[in-house]
């Protein structure tokens, strides 16, 4: 049965998907540049799969097959080398894995809701710390708040956006 292949779709999903693929593989391979090869790997994959995906299914789980199916390709690649991990070890690590990743997709999702509750204040001073890596005394210098205030409006934010998070997913669900 034929479908229509909507590429700017396909590359919107595999873009969002991006993290929990890269989480997926990372859990799949030991090492870091290795996970980086089968990431690499699964979106060629999923790239040259592009229009066998069906845009009336879940994204998520079909890139979990194909990236499965990459990481055992090159597990028994490296196992030509030396010993790494049993097939069967790497099968059930995948299962938990991809539901590993999807309720990070879902955590995701819930986090952008409730990201886009909170005052733009707020926001960068979250990003400043976390994204950027600001240190606490960094940004005490930038506003001209106590290192106290920051460290206290950081804990406050984080427990705002953990019990929005629950909310979001509760509803869902």
């Amino acid at each position: 049965m034929a479908h229509d292949f909507d590429q700017t779709r396909f590359i919107e999903e595999l873009t969002w998907h991006q993290p929990a693929l890269e989480a997926f593989c990372h859990a799949n391979v030991a090492r870091r540049e290795d996970a980086r090869e089968v990431l690499q790997a699964t979106c060629v994959k999923l790239w040259e799969k592009a229009a066998e995906w069906r845009t009336d299914s879940a994204f998520l789980p079909w890139a979990f097959t194909v990236a499965r199916f990459v990481a055992l390709s090159h597990l028994r690649d490296r196992m030509r080398d030396r010993l790494v991990l049993d097939e069967d070890v790497v099968l059930a690590m995948a299962d938990e894995t991809a539901d590993a990743a999807a309720a990070f997709s879902e955590r995701r999702e819930a986090l952008e809701i409730c990201l886009g509750r909170v005052k733009a204040e707020q926001r960068g001073l979250l990003h400043a710390h976390y994204l950027e890596g600001r240190s606490v005394r960094d940004l005490s210098q930038a506003t001209g708040r106590g290192e106290s205030a920051i460290k206290m409006s950081l804990l406050r934010l984080r427990q705002l956006l953990s019990q929005c998070i629950e909310q979001q997913l509760q509803s869902a669900s």
